[in-house]
């Protein structure tokens, strides 16, 4: 927990770092996750990776799997690898952000925080994303066997991360709106100061 926290908060506190979140983090969903999903739906007959399809249920896993060739198997690993990599700068893009929002907007509440180690929980929906890929690769090369156990963990595993991913992404564009409305009203606040102090302007 230390670990993470400290890492959101140099991440935060640095313009470079923060930037290299959000290449790697959008970087990722543009030049690899969306051409794989067309390569994979070419491959599969329309169908998307689990990872993309949010309404999953069970059953529809075990309807899909038949219509996987060994290309769209080898193709999903090769997704699955990115997507190591992909949750975690994407939730240390958001707790970045969130953690320079509320340092401006208050710092009292943000060394609270700070003292918790409580930006690290940012990353849960990261870890329940990394579940999901484990369930889907075991459900997948484990096929024709049907592991029943497995298809119903990684569509629990997806639920979890969607919560998770809605939660933080609406606790960090609130903060962040909040923030930049605290320093405009500064700025207005300033200017109009300046103006009582020289009329002439």
């Amino acid at each position: 927990m230390n670990a993470l926290n400290s890492l959101v908060v140099r991440f935060s506190r640095s313009a470079g770092l923060f930037i290299l979140s959000a290449i790697v983090t959008f970087g990722a969903l543009f030049l690899v996750f969306f051409p794989i999903n067309v390569a994979f739906a070419e491959l599969t007959g329309g169908l998307q990776p689990f990872d993309f399809q949010n309404a999953l249920t069970v059953e529809q896993i075990f309807e899909q799997l038949p219509l996987y060739s060994e290309s769209a198997k080898q193709l999903y690993i090769a997704f699955s690898y990115v997507d190591y990599f992909f949750p975690f700068f994407a939730s240390l893009f958001l707790a970045a952000l969130a953690c320079f929002s509320l340092r401006h907007l208050s710092p009292k509440a943000y060394d609270w925080m700070n003292a918790k180690n409580l930006f690290a929980l940012f990353f849960l929906s990261c870890a329940f994303d990394w579940a999901e890929n484990c369930f889907a690769l075991t459900v997948i090369f484990s096929w024709p066997e049907k592991m029943t156990t497995a298809a119903n963990l990684l569509v629990l595993a997806k639920k979890g991360k969607l919560t998770f991913v809605i939660f933080f992404q609406a606790v960090t564009w609130i903060l962040l709106a909040l923030a930049a409305l605290k320093w405009a009203g500064r700025k207005a606040g300033i200017i109009a100061q300046s103006t009582r102090v020289n009329p002439s302007r």
